[in-house]
């Protein structure tokens, strides 16, 4: 193989590389967060921090988080409305 067929299948590789990369990067920036408090008892997500989850952490001496979806499913959380 030729030297010069050497460089163009590296930058080749190079290349595909690089478009992996950017693809994977593009599904972490466009997963959905979440709100919720630290507590094992607390069963809501909320998509927007309000006033009832801040009221109801703060009953039970716990800390807002901000997680993916995918969290806080894991955590059998489900969502829950801003609505009093």
């Amino acid at each position: 193989m030729k030297i010069s067929n050497k460089i163009i299948a590296l930058i080749g590789c190079f290349v595909v590389l690089l478009t992996f990369n950017e693809l994977s990067s593009a599904e972490k920036n466009s997963e959905e967060f979440v709100y919720l408090c630290n507590k094992p008892g607390q069963k809501c997500y909320y998509v927007i921090p309000c006033e009832t989850l801040r009221e109801d952490c703060n009953k039970v001496n716990g800390k807002l988080f901000k997680v993916p979806l995918s969290r806080a499913i894991q955590m059998k959380r489900t969502e829950c409305s801003c609505e009093n």
